[in-house]
């Protein structure tokens, strides 16, 4: 290079991507154009737009492939966010059945709370009665302390026991004693009583002997008068008791048959034994005489005493009634 000669002008051209700068060998004789004389100025700036250019394209080759890296990477992440998008739907899916089983466990648990309330009321119900219970039971177990003091107590008591009985057993047959002799009182005052107004007493039965004579009709309605009917006789004793009492008078006694198709029988109910009062007939009677005799009474002072005579006859007469006990 030589003073007087300016320096060459930077050149390039650009096929597609490829970028040429000259001139880096001389060019030949047949490419070489012409020269041109600019000035300085201009050479540098078309230099400096050459740099810029080739800064820019050498930018955008860099730039194209860092966007096509970044366009690959953005599909692998957009695919991966699909396939994300899918896991969220499965996911959703899966949480709305999660959901319904929520609902459900919910209501199970609703369930659970208010079979829980009704547990903790049957809780309280059974702790009061445990309560009441165990009270009870202290009450058991006092009166069962009661009753061991009272079995201890029990041979004494029954020692007393006894000794009551036998104070009882005393009582009682001073009591029975007492009954006996307080009945035996009010019948003998009642027995005096009736002996007071002329009647006789014997073996539970009262007798009265009439001062006044009266056919036999006559007589049992004095006797009805007097609570009482003529007597009857149903013994051997009684029959010797009121022949004695007669003292050999003649009175009417409660044996008729009238009325009674030709039997025998007492006025006053008593059955009448034919076997028995057989003995008591004086010997031949009854006879009947002039079929009229149809009432009986004592005529002799023996057992064999009865005779039959004509009702319409008069004489004394016996009244009988049973001895009934006055009100203490």
């Amino acid at each position: 290079m030589t003073t007087g000669e300016e320096l060459p002008c930077a050149h390039f051209t650009v096929d597609k991507q490829n970028i040429s700068l000259w001139p880096r060998e001389p060019p030949t004789k047949t490419d070489r154009p012409l020269p041109l004389r600019k000035p300085s100025t201009v050479c540098a700036a078309l230099t400096f737009l050459s740099l810029v250019l080739v800064t820019s394209v050498l930018l955008q080759g860099i730039l194209y492939s860092w966007l096509l890296g970044t366009l690959s990477d953005a599909k692998i992440n957009a695919q991966l966010l699909e396939g994300r998008v899918d896991n969220i739907s499965t996911e959703g899916s899966e949480i709305q059945r999660n959901r319904g089983g929520l609902k459900a466990a919910r209501i199970q648990i609703q369930r659970l709370n208010v079979n829980l309330t009704q547990m903790r009321s049957r809780l309280l119900t059974l702790e009061a009665s445990l309560e009441k219970a165990n009270a009870g039971i202290q009450r058991l177990t006092r009166s069962w302390e009661e009753v061991n003091i009272l079995n201890a107590q029990i041979p004494e008591l029954k020692r007393d026991l006894d000794k009551a009985s036998l104070l009882n057993a005393k009582v009682g047959g001073l009591q029975s004693s007492l009954e006996n002799m307080d009945k035996s009182l009010r019948q003998q005052n009642d027995i005096l009583q009736m002996l007071s107004r002329g009647w006789a007493h014997f073996k539970g039965n009262y007798y009265y002997l009439s001062h006044i004579s009266k056919t036999w009709y006559s007589a049992q309605q004095f006797c009805i008068s007097r609570d009482s009917h003529l007597t009857s006789v149903t013994s051997e004793s009684e029959q010797e008791f009121l022949y004695k009492i007669a003292g050999g008078q003649i009175y009417w006694i409660g044996l008729t048959k009238a009325g009674s198709e030709g039997d025998w029988h007492w006025i006053d109910g008593t059955p009448f034994n034919k076997l028995q009062s057989s003995r008591f007939w004086i010997p031949g009677e009854p006879n009947n005489f002039g079929n009229n005799e149809h009432c009986a009474n004592i005529k002799r002072t023996s057992l064999q005493s009865w005779n039959d005579v004509s009702c319409d006859a008069q004489f004394f007469f016996i009244c009988k009634k049973p001895y009934i006990p006055s009100e203490p």
